[in-house]
């Protein structure tokens, strides 16, 4: 019979199967230059980081915390 061990192990591996699912289903089109939430400039190095890129940091991790 399967521990709590096991379970928790279980438990997080499809927490990350589901995180990299979501990561591919993000559009992979050209990025955002300004984030679509607040306006401001999107750096070159996440345009490039992230491809398909619609939001600056903060508001990617507003995003985030909001879905979690």
């Amino acid at each position: 019979m399967a521990d709590e061990c096991d379970n928790a192990q279980r438990t997080q591996a499809l927490y990350l199967q589901t995180a990299l699912e979501n990561r591919m289903a993000r559009p992979h089109g050209a990025s955002r230059h300004v984030c679509d939430e607040c306006g401001e400039i999107i750096p070159e190095a996440r345009r490039r980081a992230v491809p398909g890129v619609r939001l600056c940091i903060a508001c990617q991790e507003e995003a985030d915390a909001r879905h979690y």
